[in-house]
């Protein structure tokens, strides 16, 4: 927990929940803490109870595919080799048994990860999603097929000391938290686009 500046009253775990960077090497996670998160996880809304999400879970338990998974995140996550555990969130294209593509599959996805992280507050767990890593590495060394999308690597983990970061992590441990203000992506009653959102 790391508590913002919410402008209004709100669950303070939804206020605080933040994504530590600073993970104990030497404290495991429980299959049992694991578990609960998944659970977490299993109960997310989806439509029609499609329930698209998928989980690659890696753990202390089997060296070698933990390995073959720290080995795909990027320079920059150095820091998630501490992690004694290691997710990939997947999602099913298709629906089950189905050609269709499930256009919702990311956002459900998103969900049931995000119902994870509240949960990760509840055990006291650092829970830091990723985009760096290598989506191909990922399908190469687990034999993951086209048909699931990749979307993210989390580490789970106890947390740790800040001073076993390098030094841009460590600030990044103490900066402030910022959110855009109301006025910067909400439209009530009708629709204008935001200068910042135009390309080129």
């Amino acid at each position: 927990m790391r508590p913002g500046n919410p402008l209004r009253e709100i669950d303070p775990v939804i206020a605080g929940r933040w994504s530590s960077r600073a993970i104990d090497p030497d404290l495991p996670v429980s299959r049992e803490q694991v578990e609960r998160l998944l659970e977490a996880a299993r109960w997310a809304p989806s439509s029609f109870n499609n329930q698209p999400w998928r989980f690659l879970v890696l753990t202390e338990d089997d060296p070698v595919s933990l390995r073959k998974g720290r080995e795909t995140l990027m320079e920059g996550n150095a820091w998630a080799l501490n992690a004694p555990v290691l997710l990939f969130s997947l999602a099913l294209a298709t629906y089950p048994g189905k050609s269709r593509k499930n256009r919702r599959r990311g956002y459900e996805t998103g969900m049931s990860v995000l119902a994870m992280a509240y949960q990760a507050v509840q055990e006291g767990l650092v829970f830091h999603q990723m985009a760096g890593f290598s989506i191909q590495a990922v399908r190469e060394s687990f034999g993951i097929s086209e048909e699931y999308d990749i979307f993210a690597a989390v580490a789970v983990g106890v947390p740790g000391r800040e001073d076993l970061l390098d030094a841009r992590a460590q600030a990044m441990e103490t900066e402030e938290r910022t959110r855009f203000q109301p006025e910067e992506f909400i439209r009530w009653n009708e629709w204008k686009k935001w200068e910042r959102d135009a390309s080129g």
